[in-house]
C-alpha cells in the first residue's frame, strides 16, 4: 500500500497478500447467479415505484406488476425507496460524497504506476482521500469527501487523474455514500434495511461490501425467525437490528469517531499516521479481519503520545 499525505509519502509492504480486486459488474452478476440458483425469482429492469404495507403483508407496486410478501428487505443503496417508507433518510453529518472512474489501461502499464499496491492520497481534498486501485485491465480511481464538497470535488478528481498521465475525458461517476451513526431503526413492521439502504459503510475507507454481506445474512435468519413463528410485526423484527448492533455497531462507530479525529487535527495525526509503519500495517489487519476496528483504536490510543513524540522530536533534531 502507497499512502501519501502532503509532502509525505510511505509504502507498506506486508510481505503477503490481503486483498483480491473485483471488478464490481462481476461480482455483482455473480451474486444474482447465485441467489437465482437458491430459487429466487429475479426481476430485471423493473423499478419499484411505491411500496405500501397492511395486516396481511407488504405490497410492491413496480412497473411491471404488483408483488405480495410476508416481509420486504430493502438492499436499494443510499437512495433506496424502502428507507423512504420506513423512516426520514440520514442526517446531513452520515453522508459522505465520492465521484469514481474506471480508466482502461494495460496490465504492463498498470504495474509499471503500482505495481500489486493501492495508492491512497491524503492531499487532494479536505476530509477525504483520492484512490487508485489496480484491476486486471483498468485502474479503479476516485475520490471522496463531505458532500458539501461535491461541486468541486470532480476538479480535485481530474488534476489527480492528471498527475498520473490520465486526460481529463474520463467518464466519471458520482455517488452518495451513507455512514450511520446508529441513531435510527433499520426496521418496522414487515420491512428491514441492509447494506448501504441501512447505513452500514466504514467511514473511514468508505468500503460497505463487507457490511451489506454481513446485514443480508442478518435479515435472512431474522426472515427465517419470523416466520418459523408467523409474526412479521416490528417487535418480532428487532432481533434483526438488535444483531446488526452486536455484530458491527462498535466497529462502525468507533471509525467514526477515530475518521473525525485525524480529519480535526489532520497534519498532526494524519502525517503521523503516514510515516508509521506500524499504524499502517496494524490498519490493514482490520481489512483483512484479523482485529477489530476497536480493538486497533484501543491499540492507537496506548502507543499514539509515543509516536507523536518520535515523529515531533525527529523533526525538531534535523532542524
Amino acid at each position: 500500500m502507497s499512502v501519501i499525505f502532503g509532502t509525505l509519502g510511505n509504502r507498506v509492504d506486508c510481505g503477503s497478500t490481503i486483498a483480491y480486486m473485483v471488478t464490481r459488474s462481476s461480482f455483482d452478476a455473480y451474486l444474482v447467479e447465485k441467489a437465482a440458483e437458491t430459487g429466487a425469482e429475479v426481476q430485471d429492469r423493473n423499478a419499484c415505484q411505491s411500496i405500501s404495507v397492511d395486516g396481511l403483508g407488504v405490497t410492491i407496486r413496480a412497473e411491471r406488476g404488483v408483488y405480495r410478501a410476508n416481509v420486504l428487505v430493502g438492499a436499494d443503496g443510499f437512495h433506496s425507496r424502502v428507507l423512504k417508507s420506513l423512516r426520514p433518510g440520514f442526517d446531513r453529518d452520515e453522508i459522505r460524497f465520492c465521484v469514481i472512474a474506471e480508466l482502461p489501461i494495460t496490465g504492463a502499464r498498470i504495474y509499471k504506476m503500482l505495481g500489486d499496491r493501492v495508492e491512497i492520497n491524503f492531499s487532494f481534498i479536505d476530509k477525504g482521500y483520492a484512490w487508485l486501485f489496480p484491476k486486471a485491465e483498468y485502474i479503479s480511481a476516485g475520490v471522496g469527501g463531505l458532500p458539501e464538497k461535491s461541486k468541486t470535488i470532480i476538479q480535485y478528481f481530474r488534476n489527480y487523474l492528471g498527475m498520473h498521465g490520465f486526460r481529463g475525458n474520463q467518464k466519471i461517476r458520482g455517488c452518495f455514500l451513507p455512514v450511520s451513526r446508529f441513531r435510527h431503526d433499520v426496521y418496522t413492521d414487515r420491512m428491514l434495511l441492509v447494506g448501504d439502504a441501512a447505513g452500514f459503510v466504514d467511514a473511514f475507507s468508505g468500503e460497505g461490501i463487507r457490511f451489506a454481506i454481513a446485514s443480508g445474512r442478518l435479515a435472512a435468519q431474522a426472515v427465517r425467525y419470523c416466520h418459523e413463528r408467523n409474526t412479521f410485526s416490528a417487535a418480532a423484527l428487532k432481533v434483526y437490528q438488535d444483531s446488526c448492533r452486536d455484530l458491527m455497531a462498535d466497529d462502525l462507530l468507533q471509525s467514526i469517531r477515530l475518521t473525525d479525529l485525524l480529519f480535526r487535527y489532520p497534519r498532526l495525526l494524519l502525517g503521523t499516521a503516514v510515516v508509521n509503519d506500524s499504524l499502517l500495517r496494524r490498519y490493514l489487519m482490520t481489512i483483512t479481519g484479523e482485529i477489530s476496528f476497536c480493538e486497533y483504536a484501543d491499540w492507537v490510543k496506548m502507543r499514539l503520545p509515543l509516536f507523536l513524540f518520535n515523529r515531533i522530536f525527529r523533526r525538531k533534531k534535523s532542524i
